[in-house]
């Protein structure tokens, strides 16, 4: 049994690698990937003439957004486009990324792939266009015959809106969810800390932009451990509204409040009194509930 069991291994191992079989060769050094280099620095320099010299006169390009290839013309305008509006523009190896050619031998097809990072802003709008590009260049001999292109086109189609006008929703001035925030801040002058946390939720996170990392949350309880010791030390005798809070109620985003508020504390020992002005941000779910509180506290501005 144990021989069968051999012998069949033998056998099972031989099959598999009797099915491999050569399709090509890949280079890390060939005369295509010189080509492709001249072609990407024309590109970004706009050298359209460089550009027709490196190029198959029925050249075709996709990105992922097309359906259909485009021509020669596409490549020159866009190399026009951003080598004039792009501060900056690039697009090169980044990394320890280089190129590769593929020889397939069944199709007798030469493929360059490239791993690159473009970059750049857009005098215009003020975007920047910082991300990574990989493409394939198809040879046709001595000239690129075929390009693929896979980037962020999503950044791209944010540039493109960048240069018209588009609303993300509606501001209020006047709202439920304004009238919620009012409140709370009326809680806050009670100084009652179980009455202001009812205003929240379990769930609600708290930034505060002067003294936490980025995206250094805290939890409800965590936010008020230490308000009692604030609360000896000082007294909220006052509250006033800078303007007036606005509801940004953004397209399928939720809703925020953005306030100023004036709030004068008192020092307990010392009776100094200070106003400071805060702005503060309230995100709300689709139930009404506060989410989330970001706020700009520097406590140097607390009376002495």
């Amino acid at each position: 049994m144990k021989k069968i069991l051999i012998l069949f291994t033998i056998l099972t191992t031989s099959v598999v690698l009797s099915q491999k079989e050569a399709n090509g060769k890949i280079y890390i050094e060939h005369p295509a990937i010189e080509i492709v280099d001249q072609f990407t620095k024309a590109y970004v320099a706009g050298d359209l003439e460089k550009i027709k010299e490196l190029v198959t006169d029925d050249v075709q390009v996709i990105t992922l957004r097309d359906r259909t290839p485009r021509k020669l013309n596409w490549i020159l305008g866009t190399s026009n486009y951003l080598s004039k509006n792009f501060v900056n523009f690039n697009i090169k190896h980044y990394g320890g990324s280089y190129p590769d050619v593929l020889e397939y031998k069944q199709d007798n097809v030469v493929d360059v792939k490239t791993y690159e990072r473009l970059t750049g802003y857009d005098k215009n709008t003020g975007l920047s266009l910082d991300m990574p590009r990989y493409s394939t260049f198809r040879m046709n001999g001595d000239k690129i015959a075929g390009i693929w292109i896979n980037d962020d086109q999503v950044l791209w189609q944010k540039n493109s809106e960048a240069y018209g006008t588009s609303k993300n929703g509606v501001i209020y001035k006047d709202h439920p969810l304004v009238t919620k925030v009012r409140l709370l801040y009326q809680d806050y002058l009670t100084m009652d800390v179980e009455k202001i946390k009812s205003n929240y939720t379990e769930n609600t996170l708290f930034y505060n932009v002067m003294n936490s990392g980025i995206d250094e949350f805290k939890t409800l309880d965590e936010e008020f451990s230490q308000f009692d010791q604030y609360m000896e030390m000082f007294e909220l005798v006052g509250l006033r509204e800078s303007g007036f809070p606005d509801l940004l109620d953004y397209d399928g985003e939720g809703a925020v409040v953005i306030s100023w508020i004036e709030m004068t504390f008192k020092n307990r020992k010392s009776g100094n009194t200070a106003t400071i002005l805060q702005h503060i941000q309230h995100w709300f779910n689709d139930e009404g509930e506060i989410v989330r509180e970001d706020y700009y506290f520097n406590p140097a501005q607390l009376p002495q």
